[in-house]
């Protein structure tokens, strides 16, 4: 089967694959029947996950406006139970958008996932390790990613939300230490803002799952069409490791557990995430950086194969990106100290096609963008086959 052809099972007959839900266990289902059918020994690996990308922020802004409220109602007393929960509510909300435990982590609703894997062993000595790996799962539809210019506004209240709990932060402090009126004026139109994001993460989880043709059915798709190809055609010294991951639109949670179970016997591995690789309007995009919190550089020898892949086939379009204010399952293998690499379809303003929205369906798909971006891959995996042991 082509990769359009598992991207059109996985986006319209199982359609919606919302992060612990059964849609999504049923998508680990089929991966793991197509990786048998191959001839490979697919492993199910349960997990358990948190069932919301959105809760954690309505948790932190909700302390943050609780504060607030203490903070004019209760006096000296209010201002500093204010400052401490706002202290813990922004170290919590760092830490999530780092992928660190935190507070908040253990106050979310959890369910259970499940990752996919497989390997493919090479024809000769085992030299080196690559994981290839897509998630299965899918996101809401909320308003701040309906369109383009949602999506601009709410990258930059996000940072202005986090900018807006410090400034509370220190106000909350100075009514403590010296009590006054002023300090509770100021602290209103910070407070506004806070409520502003809190309304909008509280809308997301009532918004239905997307089909996820593109993010992220093309991934899987390509995972799972190259693990055939990878049966005809298996490498001479790389064992590839085919990964199908669970719940990566909640906080890449799959491909957490999967790293943390593997690490040891994965070393130094080559790690190869795709996500959303089939827009319309689009073109193959190699990762120089992901940025969400903090930034993940990718590996510098990996980029330099991509660009001489990408020069020697000026055809497909294929261009580097900074990926800004989002993250892929990239952001986690750096966190473990893999070599990354990570391919999306960005188009050239920056904008990834149909992003969380419903308009996300098979007819929305480039199939030639799919197409060139599995074709990328497979001869970055045969550039990795002779590269020089490290």
């Amino acid at each position: 089967m082509s990769a359009m052809e598992h991207i059109r099972y996985l986006a319209e007959t199982v359609g919606p694959r919302g992060s612990t839900t059964p849609q999504e266990a049923e998508a680990a289902r089929y991966a793991a029947r197509v990786l048998k059918d191959l001839g490979l020994e697919p492993v199910t690996e349960p997990f358990t996950s948190a069932r919301s990308a959105w809760y954690p922020y309505v948790l932190f802004t909700g302390l943050a406006l609780l504060a607030e409220i203490l903070f004019w109602a209760a006096g000296r007393t209010g201002a500093i139970i204010a400052a401490v929960l706002t202290a813990v509510a922004l170290a919590s909300v760092l830490l999530e958008l780092a992928f660190r435990p935190n507070p908040i982590r253990w106050l979310l609703p959890k369910g259970r996932s499940q990752n996919v894997w497989a390997r493919r062993m090479p024809t000769g000595e085992v030299r080196r390790n690559v994981i290839v790996m897509g998630h299965l799962d899918t996101h809401r539809t909320p308003l701040a990613f309906s369109t383009d210019r949602w999506v601009r506004l709410f990258s930059r209240l996000v940072p202005i939300g986090l900018a807006s709990a410090v400034a509370l932060l220190l106000l909350f402090i100075l009514g403590a230490a010296v009590p006054g009126l002023i300090w509770r004026l100021l602290s209103l139109p910070f407070a506004l803002v806070i409520l502003g994001v809190f309304l909008i993460t509280l809308q997301a989880d009532f918004s239905p799952y997307t089909a996820g043709a593109n993010d992220n059915a093309t991934g899987s798709g390509i995972v799972l069409s190259l693990a055939e190809r990878l049966s005809r055609e298996p490498l001479a010294h790389t064992a590839v490791w085919l990964v199908l991951s669970g719940c990566e639109e909640v906080g890449c949670y799959g491909a957490e557990d999967f790293a943390r179970r593997h690490r040891h016997e994965l070393g130094n591995a080559i790690w190869i995430t795709l996500d959303s690789v089939g827009g319309a309007h689009s073109s193959p995009a190699y990762l120089t950086h992901e940025t969400f919190l903090l930034t993940v550089p990718s590996d510098p020898q990996l980029l330099t194969l991509a660009e001489r892949i990408a020069a020697n086939h000026p055809e497909w379009g294929a261009h580097p990106h900074h990926f800004r204010g989002a993250y892929t399952e990239g952001s986690i293998a750096a966190k473990y100290g893999f070599r990354v690499l990570t391919f999306t379809s960005h188009r050239r303003d920056g904008v990834l096609p149909e992003w969380h929205r419903p308009t996300d369906t098979v007819d929305h798909l480039d199939p030639k963008v799919v197409e060139h971006t599995e074709t990328f891959v497979w001869e970055l995996l045969q550039e990795i086959d002779q590269e020089k042991d490290r």
